[in-house]
């Protein structure tokens, strides 16, 4: 031990050197890395034994869906790569955008949509 003297009165104290047992570092650390292993083992066992209880007959069989670009409402394909909606507003914007019939057996029809508001602003009713 060395010493040093007080900062109040100035008497000597003792005081210890910093060292730390490399020794027992390494064997606490080494403890604690087989602890953790043992631990983790155990658990898997635990995980194992338990999902052969609750499903003996093993894993069930993938759904028939699993592929499918659309399960239910959802889409499953990623939306770059989805060309519905591009599709379907081109559709809609060719309908508006010409003639056609709504029924045919009682003569409906349908006009673009910027003649029919042009009617509509003249006064003509259908």
């Amino acid at each position: 031990m060395t010493e040093t003297s007080h900062p109040r009165d100035g008497r000597p104290t003792a005081v210890e050197p910093d060292v730390i047992s490399s020794r027992k570092l390494v064997t606490i650390g080494i403890g604690a890395a087989l602890l953790f292993l043992l631990a983790s083992l155990a658990a898997t066992r635990l995980l194992l034994i338990r999902r052969e209880e609750l499903n003996p007959e093993g894993p069930p069989p993938y759904p028939s869906e699993l592929g499918k670009p659309k399960i239910g409402l959802v889409e499953q394909q990623l939306f770059e790569r989805s060309r519905r909606a591009r599709e379907l507003m081109e559709k809609q914007q060719a309908w508006l955008a010409g003639y056609g019939w709504v029924d045919r057996e009682h003569g409906v029809i349908h006009i673009p949509i910027d003649e029919a508001m042009e009617r509509l602003l003249r006064g003509e009713r259908p």
